[in-house]
Order: C-alpha cells, then structure tokens, then sequence
C-alpha cells in the first residue's frame, strides 16, 4: 500500500498581548522621538543660516513703549532736543549692563545704545535725516561709494555708508543679534554691521618735517559695533578720472564704550588701521577748489576672526 504522507502543518507562534508596561515604554519612546523633532531646528548648527527660520528676541512692553515714545519725540520736539542720552535698554535686568553701552559714532548725536541696537538706532533715527541707505554686502566682493572731498568739515566725522554683511560660520544661537530692527529690516538681524566714515584733519605724516602748524590729511575707517571680533577690510581710495589709487587693508574699528569717544585726530596717532592721504598729494591729481570733487572708496570684506 502506498504511504500516506500527511501535509505538514504550519505552527504559527502565538504572541501574548502586549503588557502595559511594554506600551508606556513605547509611547515615552515616540513622545522622545516627537521632542527631539521639535528641537532640530533649535540645536542646528548651519554654515549659511537665515535668522528668518528662528526665534527672534521679542521686546518686552516696557521697552517698546519707551522705543515709541523716543521716536515720537525725535519726530515732534525740536531739533535741539531730538538726541537722547538712552535710546534701548538692554534686554537683560542687570544694572552692570549699562557699562556695554556704546557712544553712537554718528557726528552731533548723544545717544549711549547697547551694541546690539546700534543699526536699530541708525535706521530709526538717523536715516531719514541723512538718507544713506543701509546696503548688504557679501564677503569676498566690492562695493563702491562716494566721498565728496570738497564737502567735507575740518575734524567732523562724515558718514560715507552703512553696511552689513552675512556672518558664515557661527552658531545662530550663540552669536549677538540685532535686535529692535524696524519690520523691514528683520532678515538682517544677524548680519554684521558697519560704518564707514572720511574726516578732514590735521596730521603729521612720517615722512614730512616737523612744523608748528600740521597739514591737512584725509582719513577713511570703518567701524563696527561688534565686540571681541575682528574684522578685516580691503579699502581703496581713488580720485574721480584718475588712474593712481590708495589701498590698505585694515581692520574694522570697535566703537568706543561710554562715555569714551574719541575725536579722529586723536585716534590716527596710534590706530594703523585707517587710510591716511596727504591733500597735498590729492591736490596734485584733482582741483580742491572746484565743489563736488569725487573720490570713490571701495569696500571689500576679506574675513572674521573671533579675539
């Protein structure tokens, strides 16, 4: 007789239903996972990062209410009385934070800022007065600007431009923002700002005799309202339909902490970092005499270094 040969049975192994136990585990471990996608875009540390896609410090009631009421009385008192001695408080509590205000550089005004709203301050109250437009620019690349020589006052500091460039590299939630910028100037709150001044004085130059009276020089820096970083600059100088040129590579200068501030014919007897032409030599390559004289200065961000 042939053997029957029975089919082999599939035993399929039964699970216990699963313990409350293993369920509470299971349900921390998504909870864990559901944080921690919550907090990525916090704890990124991005080498081109956008302060458009994180938290921005938001000022407390207090503080806008008193950054409403200065600009109020920039627009409607007189303009003797337009310059505040504080224009933001810091958004820390802290008494000794008052010890980080800075001077603002611009020429006439009295206002002591922290660092952080020293752009805020410019846009707000110095430029529709002045009208010089605050313009990005990129590291590694040239911007031109103009400086008209003939315009310019014996020991008062013009501003020629303001600019801000992107900061690469740094960890956006560690490094200084700045903060109470108007709503259209929001993307810059991360950039790194700066000011680049000409003034008309009088100086020494090393290679010309010792007299009573000094020459006139003309000196062209930047500075930034950045602490404890160090900027480099490439500035050229170059008289209007002239081929010769003046260039020096330079490090913007740190604004002063209050209540120091420095005039531009003290600071140009140590500083190096400042470009320093005879107008003798300016008066060999165009007319001082004639109004609206051009020199074009260009401006080129090499790189940051943290001191």
């Amino acid at each position: 007789h042939p053997a029957h040969h029975t089919p082999p049975t599939m035993s399929a192994s039964v699970r216990d239903p699963p313990s409350s136990d293993a369920m509470s585990r299971n349900q921390k471990r998504q909870e864990g996972r559901k944080q921690r996608r919550q907090d990525i875009p916090q704890l990124m540390y991005t080498k081109h990062f956008s302060n458009c896609r994180l938290p921005v410090l938001v000022t407390s009631s207090s503080d806008e209410q008193l950054l409403r009421l200065c600009h109020f009385g920039s627009v409607t008192s007189p303009p003797s009385d337009r310059r505040s001695k504080l224009f933001a408080i810091s958004p820390s509590k802290s008494p000794w934070d008052r010890l980080r205000l800075v001077s603002c550089p611009i020429q006439g005004c009295c206002c002591s800022v922290d660092p952080s709203a020293l752009l805020s301050h410019y846009l707000s109250d110095h430029l529709p007065g002045l009208g010089i437009p605050f313009v990005e620019v990129v590291t590694g690349k040239r911007v031109s600007l103009s400086c008209h020589v003939s315009s310019l006052v014996s020991d008062v500091h013009t501003l020629l431009g303001v600019f801000g460039y992107r900061r690469i590299g740094l960890n956006p939630l560690k490094c200084p923002r700045n903060t109470h910028l108007p709503a259209e100037y929001r993307q810059f709150s991360q950039h790194g700002a700066l000011l680049v001044f000409a003034c008309r004085t009088q100086h020494s130059m090393l290679w010309q005799t010792k007299g009573v009276t000094k020459p006139d020089v003309l000196a062209i820096w930047a500075s930034t309202p950045l602490q404890n970083v160090v900027i480099s600059l490439r500035l050229l100088v170059q008289p209007a339909n002239s081929p010769r040129y003046y260039t020096k590579q330079v490090r913007a200068r740190p604004i002063q902490p209050c209540p120091a501030r420095q005039s531009c014919g003290e600071f140009i007897r140590t500083d190096t970092n400042v470009i320093l032409i005879s107008f003798e030599d300016l008066r060999q390559l165009m007319d001082l005499d004639v109004p609206q004289q051009l020199l074009t200065v260009e401006l080129k961000v090499v790189g940051e270094a943290k001191i």
